[in-house]
């Protein structure tokens, strides 16, 4: 069975990804630079291979300045083969809400937002980390949903590299 996840641009605004025969799609929100995705980067990459033939997995690499080439340097240093788009718009970080990298949404075949949070609970604060990880948030959301059971948790808090977003303009008064 093959997975095909195409994003489609109508009119400059993006939609979510059209699927076929998956079950879910999830988005992981990453920054090369980052030393927490570059630390995740491996158990994402398993993830990925175990789970891609039933839910389609896109990372999106939001840092605003980032060239493919160091994206094609980071996938080849970490050994990481998950399809990625680079967002430098912020168009997904926008729709999507993201703030941190590495963050994750999960969503069902309907389109639902079903899980947002950590890879896992490894990190809890920046240069804090645990030496061996205990829970495992997206692999167990993941196999909740391919099950139809119900994601807990649905949320959990993201530790990680700030997105640089757009700033509100300043109101006048």
């Amino acid at each position: 069975m093959t997975l095909r996840s195409t994003l489609i641009l109508l009119l400059g605004i993006l939609v979510l990804p059209v699927i076929s025969k998956a079950q879910g799609q999830v988005f992981i929100f990453f920054d090369t630079e980052c030393p927490i995705c570059q630390k995740s980067s491996q158990r994402l990459q398993e993830l990925y291979e175990k789970y891609h033939t039933n839910v389609a997995f896109k990372v999106v690499f939001s840092t605003k300045t980032l060239k493919k080439s160091a994206v094609k340097q980071f996938n080849k240093e970490y050994n990481f083969s998950v399809p990625y788009v680079i967002d430098k718009k912020h168009k997904l970080v926008e729709q999507y809400d993201a703030k941190t990298t590495p963050e994750v949404v999960l969503f069902n075949a309907q389109n639902q937002e079903v899980y947002r949070g950590a890879i896992d609970n490894q990190f809890f604060g920046l240069g804090k980390y645990r030496p061996k990880t205990t829970e495992f948030y997206l692999k167990t959301a993941l196999e909740a949903l391919l099950k139809g059971e119900t994601i807990t948790p649905n949320k959990t808090e993201t530790v990680g590299c700030l997105i640089n977003r757009k700033k509100a303009p300043a109101k006048i008064l």
